[in-house]
């Protein structure tokens, strides 16, 4: 009790109650049971002789609680992940599995207090067959629960891909119509002007020029053809978060700039980590960029085929002459306000596994640029 009511305290506002429950049981039931079940087998397995009142203390007071630290130790690094899930989602956490979990663990708490009660060998063993169950049916739960997750996760991905995908494909047909119909008016165009050049009418091509000619760059330059380039992007799940992130840009007037040299079929680390990152660095590129009066965003994917290395290069305007860019990575720092520093924090999580990646950050003139390089 004490050492849920120590949760308590400092996480009420954050964290829910049987989630500080869940911690506090766990605490004091694993050591408390641990402990028993290894002076139990001290008692089953060490020789007779061995068990003298000093060797006892000392195996009691010094190896009991080694092992008990060591056995911890490696439990909770199994179980950290599952526990990160949990501690992130509000819904996990009241959920109707972790009450059943704090029931066990709360039973075999009280099962564990009365063996000082019945002081009975039997009623010990079962007790601890029956935390042995409780220990094995959090660690199911726990695995269960991160395999739904992230089968959640992926779902929800997919259907993203898809949606994005979706709006590609109808971006990429209003563009095919509008290059075709383009190429319809350029040929009538030229025979108008043949016509013209034939007569010799100087006025009537000076016209012609002014009226169609002067504009067709701005035409074939629009945005929208930016989009085109993402066909030399063989990964599906990379090609739709671009487009979606492009066309999102072009709807709040940011001007884009995509280059591409040669086809792109792989990006050496897992592709979920590998858009997670990409989403990070293009949602912050519009956001920095939407708030300047000259918006734009310059997106470059280079290929080194030598050094067998991609560098994926993001530079958006911001209306910050210099940036401080030693601690942009620390959860938390942002010049965005407050609690809202946290998508580079979490980039800097996922490069963290990975030895051939790393990002690069320059800034100067009003200028962000990020540089995204892995290697394999």
């Amino acid at each position: 009790m004490y050492l849920v009511l120590l949760g308590v305290l400092p996480n009420r506002q954050t964290q829910s109650f049987h989630l500080i429950c869940f911690y506090g049981l766990y605490a004091i039931l694993t050591v408390s049971a641990l402990g028993t079940i290894l002076q139990s087998f001290g008692e089953l397995f060490l020789p007779s002789h061995f068990f003298v009142d000093d060797v006892v203390t000392l195996y009691d007071s010094i190896a009991t609680p080694i092992l008990i630290g060591i056995i911890q130790f490696g439990v909770i690094k199994l179980i950290a992940p599952n526990l990160e899930i949990i501690r992130k989602n509000q819904h996990l956490q009241k959920s109707n599995r972790l009450k059943f979990i704090n029931s066990l663990l709360s039973t075999s708490l009280i099962l564990y207090l009365l063996t000082y009660q019945f002081n009975n060998a039997s009623y010990k063993n079962a007790v601890n067959m029956f935390f042995v169950v409780s220990l094995i049916s959090l660690l199911v739960y726990l695995k269960n629960t991160t395999q739904n997750y992230f089968n959640f996760q992926l779902a929800q991905q997919k259907q993203q891909q898809l949606d994005h995908l979706t709006t590609y494909t109808t971006q990429i047909e209003d563009l095919y119509k509008s290059i075709n119909g383009f190429r319809h008016d350029y040929a009538n165009l030229i025979v108008s002007l043949e016509t013209s050049i034939q007569a010799g009418d100087i006025n009537q091509i000076r016209s012609i020029y002014e009226d169609v000619l002067k504009n067709s760059s701005s035409v074939l330059n629009h945005g929208n053809h930016t989009l085109g380039s993402l066909t030399k992007i063989d990964i599906p799940a990379i090609k739709s978060i671009l487009s979606n992130k492009i066309i999102l840009a072009l709807e709040k007037g940011i001007h884009i700039e995509f280059e591409i040299e040669q086809k792109w079929s792989t990006c050496h680390v897992d592709v979920f980590d590998y858009i997670r990152m990409l989403g990070i660095l293009l949602d912050n590129a519009i956001e920095a960029s939407e708030a300047c009066s000259i918006a734009f965003i310059n997106i470059a994917f280079i290929t080194d085929n030598v050094k067998q290395e991609h560098r994926l290069i993001i530079e958006n305007s911001t209306n910050q002459e210099f940036i401080n860019i030693s601690h942009i990575f620390q959860d938390g720092v942002t010049s965005k306000g407050a609690n809202r520093g946290i998508g580079l924090s979490n980039m800097q999580h996922i490069l963290s596994n990975y030895e051939q990646a790393h990002i690069e950050t320059e800034c100067s003139n009003y200028r962000f640029r990020q540089t995204l390089i892995t290697q394999g």
